[in-house]
């Protein structure tokens, strides 16, 4: 598991993946520092939840896709590998970028507590959950354009349910449907959360991150090791 994790950030390293989340971070932080700082904090979490997040559903379908061009996944499951190391690996590497990056962006506002903790946490826990769904939806595509079609749909379905969140006062009904408790998590820093709604939020992230490393889980098995 080690070097398949070493080997995924090289690969990723490599390809650029790291640079263009780099290049992205500067362009925010060069925004960040060029708008109120009144208005720092709530843009700052804006860009960390939408594109420290997001961008790792777009990289985990180009590694696949990658992958089954060069004919890598096929030798890579003729060895022992499990299907749950092979998407810990990605899930792993790629969630590494995302809070590389969401540092980088926070850096503007930073101001060192437990809640930057619990931010960090927040966007590890929903990076993953994006970069596993991802997994599980490039499984059974072969190209670029189909797999932006799935991807593009699904996400729409995902960050609907933001609107009638936030316009109805941050209901905690609203906390069971996947992203809502990221955001409601990460708007903790504009307006501290009671306990019982934190435990809420958490208890769902994790929820949706164990439906996400089932579904990729199946749909690897099922399109990538007997497909």
């Amino acid at each position: 598991m080690k070097e398949l994790l070493k080997k995924e950030i090289t690969l990723q390293w490599r390809q650029g993946f790291w640079l263009v989340y780099l290049v992205v971070s500067a362009i925010y932080v060069i925004v960040l520092f060029n708008i109120p700082m009144e208005n720092r904090m709530m843009v700052s979490l804006i860009m960390i939840l939408s594109d420290t997040t997001m961008l790792g559903v777009i990289f985990i379908g180009a590694l696949v896709l990658l992958e089954k061009q060069q004919l890598v996944i096929h030798s890579l499951f003729v060895t022992p590998l499990k299907p749950s190391d092979y998407i810990s690996a990605k899930t792993i590497s790629l969630t590494l970028i995302a809070v590389t990056m969401s540092i980088l962006v926070y850096l503007p506002v930073w101001q060192f507590s437990a809640y930057s903790i619990l931010l960090l946490v927040t966007v590890a826990i929903t990076a993953g959950t994006f970069a596993m769904l991802g997994l599980g939806l490039a499984a059974n595509v072969d190209t670029v354009n189909a797999y932006f079609g799935v991807q593009m749909g699904i996400s729409m379905l995902l960050l609907l349910p933001v609107v009638p969140y936030l316009l109805l006062d941050h209901h905690p009904a609203f906390l069971i449907l996947p992203y809502i408790a990221s955001l409601d998590l990460m708007l903790g820093a504009m307006e501290p959360l009671p306990a019982w709604r934190m435990a809420l939020d958490f208890l769902f992230l994790f929820l949706w991150a164990y439906l996400a490393f089932r579904f990729s889980l199946q749909r690897v098995t099922k399109h990538l090791v007997y497909g």
